[in-house]
């Protein structure tokens, strides 16, 4: 799979039509009995250039399922959590008090080992990362996976499904684990016997508020889409792109990766160290644009990301001699 760029989305799901969610073999009772409406699992293809990472863990098909179509909808990659020892049926058994579950749940220091983890998620801005709920709670192979990566700089956006329980403080616990430049929001519990359809839906709501603000790019004479972000410093950009002329700003090549260029005027700036991808924009010392079609790591204040040119006509774009790059409201 590929590994290009970052939202973080928290799956807990259980799936009819597909596996009886956290299905034993016979009659044994399982950890979730949470159940989603899905007759087919899509088969995806890696993007070729994503910000949006779906990472999911569950032991069998129902968050495989959710995971695959959220990530249907927003042409995201996917990444499986893999136990290094897989679960049986027994290991999954509610009623078993001893069972390796039950066991690990109620032991708030238990961190089963991961199989693998991902190659590189530096490029990712987005993660949709799937469970089931447990005894009330994430799996504590999550507490693994985040105890394990880098998700500086990221948004981190928790969804479950259970039996009958809440999210509750499953997605707290998880966010007590990340540092405090990942952005979490409120955890979605999708509901018992949702499809295919509620599922889309919700995924592509999670892009509805970073829908694009009215302010338009050109890379000298090439139109780009972006998304913008929703802070202080978009704001006072849209405020200089305000004049009939717009904001042009003469961008110099540096490093191999970037286009930087002064804006002219000292704005509002809230720097985190951040790690940028191919289409990103931020703010330099609060006063010089820079634009992506590598990667870096510094610290900067983010203002947006190029969805439309890809990473390659990115490159293309800006890495072949210094370009100008105009907006406008």
């Amino acid at each position: 799979m590929k590994l290009t760029r970052l939202l973080a989305v928290l799956i807990c799901a259980g799936v009819t039509g597909v596996v009886p969610a956290c299905a034993g073999e016979g009659d044994v009772e399982a950890v979730s009995g949470a159940t989603l409406d899905i007759e087919e699992i899509p088969v995806l293809q890696d993007q070729e250039s994503t910000d949006v990472l779906v990472v999911w863990f569950s032991p069998n098909d129902t968050i495989r399922a959710a995971a695959a179509i959220a990530a249907e909808a927003l042409d995201a990659d996917l990444f499986e959590i893999l136990p290094e020892v897989p679960y049986t049926a027994e290991d999954l058994n509610y009623s078993d008090d001893s069972s390796r579950a039950t066991t690990e749940q109620r032991d708030e220091t238990a961190r089963p080992a991961i199989a693998s983890l991902p190659e590189d998620l530096a490029p990712y801005r987005t993660i949709l990362l799937g469970y089931p709920i447990w005894w009330g709670q994430a799996p504590r192979i999550l507490y693994t996976f985040l105890e394990s990566v880098d998700l500086s700089g990221k948004t981190v956006i928790p969804f479950c499904t259970s039996g009958s329980s809440s999210a509750g403080s499953s997605a707290v616990n998880l966010q007590n684990l990340t540092d405090d430049t990942v952005t979490w929001a409120e955890a979605k519990r999708l509901d018992n016997g949702s499809g295919a359809d509620a599922i889309r839906d919700w995924a592509n709501s999670l892009m509805a508020d970073k829908e694009e603000s009215g302010m338009q790019m050109r890379i000298n004479d090439t139109p780009v889409n972006v998304v913008w972000e929703e802070n202080k410093s978009v704001a006072a950009i849209r405020e200089l792109a305000g004049n009939e002329n717009g904001l042009t700003v003469q961008m110099s090549m540096y490093g191999g990766f970037e286009q930087v260029g002064p804006i002219g005027s000292q704005i509002v700036s809230n720097d985190e160290q951040t790690v940028t991808g191919p289409g990103d924009i931020v703010l330099y010392s609060g006063d010089q644009i820079v634009v992506f079609y590598g990667s870096n790591s510094w610290s900067y204040t983010r203002l947006g990301h190029i969805t439309d040119p890809d990473a390659s006509a990115l490159e293309e774009l800006l890495g072949n001699g210094d370009v100008t790059i105009t907006i406008e409201p």
